[in-house]
């Protein structure tokens, strides 16, 4: 598989990385995780709390599963058997997952953009309570997969 290089403005060859695995730790895709408006944010925060060498442990482990998997379920499976199996990498992996999903670093949220942007929104087909209202009439609308 290829590591997105070059994203947005972010010339940093580990921001590739750090997408690339974000994107299949989550299961959303790149555009997806941009669109948050996070990213960069996200990164720059996990480099500020984290010892340097211990995320960059992490990223070149990453980086080797990505650039030795074919396929996306190679890929899926390397994660799982390396990455969220390994005491050195499985924190750090589970850590990546929450971030992008609740917006929450160790149980504090980043900032307020992170509450509001939380991928568990989109997977719940929600909106965040007091933070992003649902629309006008939304509520004469069934919910998706409302079996009623």
């Amino acid at each position: 598989m290829i590591i997105n290089n070059k994203i947005l403005n972010v010339d940093d060859y580990y921001y590739g990385v750090f997408m690339t695995i974000s994107e299949s730790l989550t299961g959303f895709t790149l555009n997806e995780l941009q669109s948050t408006g996070l990213a960069e944010i996200y990164y720059s925060y996990i480099l500020n709390h984290i010892e340097l060498a211990t995320f960059i442990e992490f990223l070149n482990i990453s980086k080797n599963s990505i650039e030795n998997s074919q396929t996306q379920e190679e890929l899926t499976h390397v994660i799982s058997a390396k990455i969220l199996s390994a005491p050195s990498t499985q924190g750090i992996a589970q850590s990546v997952i929450t971030l992008w999903y609740l917006g929450t670093w160790e149980g504090v949220y980043v900032n307020d953009l992170s509450y509001k942007e939380g991928l568990v929104w989109n997977v719940m087909h929600a909106h965040p309570p007091g933070a992003k209202q649902p629309g006008f009439k939304s509520w004469n609308l069934k919910p998706v997969n409302s079996n009623s």
